[in-house]
């Protein structure tokens, strides 16, 4: 009887890829990932071509509800205008010395519902002097090495009359030059722009009903910031409101001089 083999024991040839297989499976798998890299950057074109196409919007809400206007411009750009408020409202919280709070460019005694604001304590050359919580406020737009100098500057400045609600010293501006940039011997933008500011200090002497009037003539400089100071607004209220929407323009002032006014004739 002859005996036949099982399948189980049935040897077949193994299945083997020859060098030159190997080659074309890989030449093979090299153009489809390619291929697909192609399909991928063509689509990619098609999508940014159809965004290049739509219309930019021009208005955009924040999220306190106010509609500001937009567009493509350097990081460091900064339009006139917005310069230009920017100093005006600056200046304006530093020099405005009162012992109330946040309010309109009139004496005290004429709105007494304002609130009264604490002094901040600064130190000077010879002790201790205090500024207004405005003037502290707003000196967060300073460059911070010239606003060590410009507070106590300030401090010694400010009556102490201010504190007592005797005497208040109102900021009135009148005109405001439109910013220019500075540049080098090169003329290369420095990355600042100089504002002259006319105005005047209006000194109250509410108990004696008098009124003095101080020129203040500044030349000041501006550099663009790319992250303003915000003020807590749970902690000062409306002059954190204030205050952070001029911070919001991205601005810092570098440097404030006396502005010499050479007359016509």
């Amino acid at each position: 009887m002859t005996l036949t083999s099982s399948p189980d024991k049935i040897h077949r040839p193994a299945l083997r890829v020859s060098e030159k297989g190997k080659l074309y499976l890989l030449v093979l798998a090299t153009l489809s990932v390619s291929a697909l890299s192609v399909l991928l950057t063509f689509l990619n074109l098609l999508y940014t071509r159809q965004i290049t196409r739509k219309e930019f919007p021009t208005l955009v809400q924040t999220t306190s509800g106010q509609t500001i206007k937009v567009g493509f411009e350097d990081p460091a750009y900064r339009s006139p205008e917005v310069i230009q408020k920017f100093v005006a409202d600056t200046l304006y919280y530093l020099m405005t010395m009162t012992s109330y709070g946040p309010g309109s460019a009139e004496a005290s005694s004429l709105n007494p519902d304002r609130r009264k604001a604490a002094p901040v304590r600064v130190k000077v050359d010879n002790g201790q002097g205090s500024i207004t919580q405005t003037a502290w406020l707003a000196s967060e737009a300073l460059e911070p090495n010239f606003a060590d100098v410009f507070r106590q500057k300030l401090a010694q400045m400010t009556p102490e009359d201010v504190f007592s609600g005797r005497e208040e010293i109102i900021l009135k501006i009148d005109y405001i030059k439109v910013p220019e940039e500075i540049q080098d011997d090169k003329g290369q933008w420095l990355g600042k722009w100089q504002v002259d500011v006319i105005a005047t200090l209006k000194v109250y002497r509410l108990e004696a009903g008098e009124v003095k009037t101080i020129p203040f003539n500044k030349r000041v400089t501006v550099r663009p910031l790319s992250q303003p100071n915000i003020t807590n607004i749970e902690q000062f209220g409306d002059l954190a409101v204030a205050l952070n929407a001029s911070q919001l323009s991205g601005l810092q002032i570098t440097d404030i001089k006396d502005l010499a006014l050479v007359e016509p004739f």
